[in-house]
């Protein structure tokens, strides 16, 4: 999870060649851009991909507890 004031991506590495990003929560309208940090550097994401920051956290903790991303709601890369 990358996050930045309100705004939070959730990536998923499920092995070494798949990232999936989780499915954006209408915090950011679809055409619109949000910055959000990934690794070293401020990457661009569209609203499609950008949650509000509570919600994000709900889906990273929901993982941790259970070990699975959740159904729906992401798109592979």
């Amino acid at each position: 999870m990358g996050f930045r004031g309100d705004h939070a991506v959730v990536h998923l590495l499920e092995d070494a060649g798949a990232m999936s990003l989780r499915v954006g929560d209408g915090t950011v309208p679809p055409g619109v851009v949000a910055g959000v940090p990934v690794m070293d550097g401020l990457a661009e994401f569209t609203g499609g991909f950008v949650l509000g920051v509570d919600r994000a956290w709900a889906v990273v903790q929901d993982f941790v507890r259970t070990g699975v991303p959740g159904e729906g709601g992401w798109c592979e890369l």
